[in-house]
């Protein structure tokens, strides 16, 4: 199935009733902290979950299975002609869409190729940098999506990770009509002499409700990611500038110093990971050092749980010289999930990054706090590599 085409440039009407346009956009960069920067609330947002509005939908069982469809996006033809690191390539954005169909698809897979635009040859996995599929206006979906982010992320696939395929039986739902972006773009460590026109073969995989032999487990997709400090007084996101390493949380001794509490005590409305108001700020995006680098970051709020409930697919983004990328539940001091990354022998670039997928899954609780630890060792001389360590938790829908 190919997307049905959107002009260009197209006048639609937000929520607010205010004129909004959406373009296909081509660039260098792309400023990936602040697709990842988290949003809070909005009004116009549905205030019914998915499951409330799914219980009330009217479907017919079919009486065989259905068999997972395709639609096939290309993007533009993206030039490589120097170098180019993480996040530094050429890009596009594209807007696609089902059909105008009011009816309910279950999103199972995704996966690209990058392509040499003019032979039609496949290139290596080292020309991509990352191929996301984002919700255009989340607020325009029927249900209140629980994803977090100014980009609300379908899918993001990467060097070392070019395929997301869920557990059979899951899916992650959106209306047939929904308008989504679709971002492509490219990268070049190794080749300084190159040109070379390469476009993104994107499959995105679906299953159709009205074909259902019975329903799928609904799955969201939330982003949590390592944050490093570039400004500000030392300390922990959110605590104030006296806690010390020795009290990281004062909560216990509340005796002593009843107004004196070191512990992160935003709302929702207040968070923002890339500040706090101590006056610190911070990046997700930042330049690694030579050799080993580790760093924590507490994700509890990125993560924002509503209830328990379970995960069943991760997938990661890394930079080349990235080791491992861990997801800790700090409350029961327990490793929920290791992804191991693999460079290439020779060359800058990553060969293969661990996911994760079960049927079964694991589980995550509302009241606990979670954190994660990203490893790089950079051996380059050079001293401009960038660094990102992004986890995609797909988390059952309730």
């Amino acid at each position: 199935m190919r997307p049905k085409p959107l002009n260009k440039r197209k006048r639609r009407k937000s929520g607010s009733g205010n004129p909004i346009f959406i373009l296909i956009i081509k660039g260098n960069y792309i400023g990936f902290s602040l697709l990842l920067l988290i949003s809070f609330g909005c009004s116009n947002t549905p205030a019914e979950s998915f499951s409330a509005w799914y219980q009330k939908l009217e479907r017919s069982a079919s009486a065989a299975a259905s068999e997972v469809q395709t639609m096939n996006i290309r993007s533009a033809s993206l030039s490589i002609d120097t170098i180019y690191r993480s996040m530094q390539g050429p890009y596009e954005t594209q807007l696609v869409q089902f059909n105008e169909d009011e009816e309910l698809l279950w999103l199972t897979g995704y996966k690209a190729q990058v392509m040499d635009a003019q032979s039609g040859e496949r290139l290596s996995d080292g020309f991509m940098c990352h191929n996301n599929l984002n919700i255009a206006q989340k607020e325009e979906l029927p249900w209140r999506v629980k994803t977090l982010g100014t980009s609300t992320r379908l899918f993001t696939l990467t060097e070392g990770q070019t395929e997301v395929k869920l557990p059979e039986g899951f899916g992650v739902p959106i209306p047939a009509n929904a308008e989504m972006n679709a971002i492509s773009q490219v990268l070049n460590h190794n080749q300084p002499k190159i040109n070379l026109e390469a476009v993104h073969n994107i499959e995105l995989q679906y299953l159709k409700e009205s074909e259902l032999a019975e329903p799928l487990i609904p799955l969201y997709q939330q982003a949590v990611f390592v944050t490093k400090q570039v400004s500000g007084p030392a300390g922990e996101q959110g605590q104030p500038p006296v806690c010390g390493v020795e009290e990281p949380d004062s909560s216990s001794i509340l005796g002593k110093r009843p107004k004196h509490v070191c512990a992160i005590e935003y709302s929702k409305e207040e968070y923002n990971p890339y500040h706090d108001r101590q006056g610190r700020s911070f990046t997700g995006h930042w330049k690694i050092p030579n050799g080993m680098e580790v760093l924590e970051t507490d994700v509890t709020r990125m993560l924002n749980l509503p209830y328990n409930t379970t995960v069943h697919y991760i997938g990661v983004h890394m930079h080349p010289f990235a080791k491992s990328l861990e997801l800790w539940d700090v409350t029961a001091d327990t490793m929920l999930f290791k992804a191991h990354v693999k460079g290439y022998e020779q060359g800058i670039g990553i060969e293969e990054i661990d996911h994760y997928s079960s049927q079964q899954g694991f589980e995550v609780f509302a009241d606990h706090h979670y954190k994660l630890r990203s490893v790089y060792d950079c051996t380059d001389s050079l001293e401009h590599h960038t660094a990102m360590a992004t986890m995609f938790l797909y988390l059952r829908d309730l």
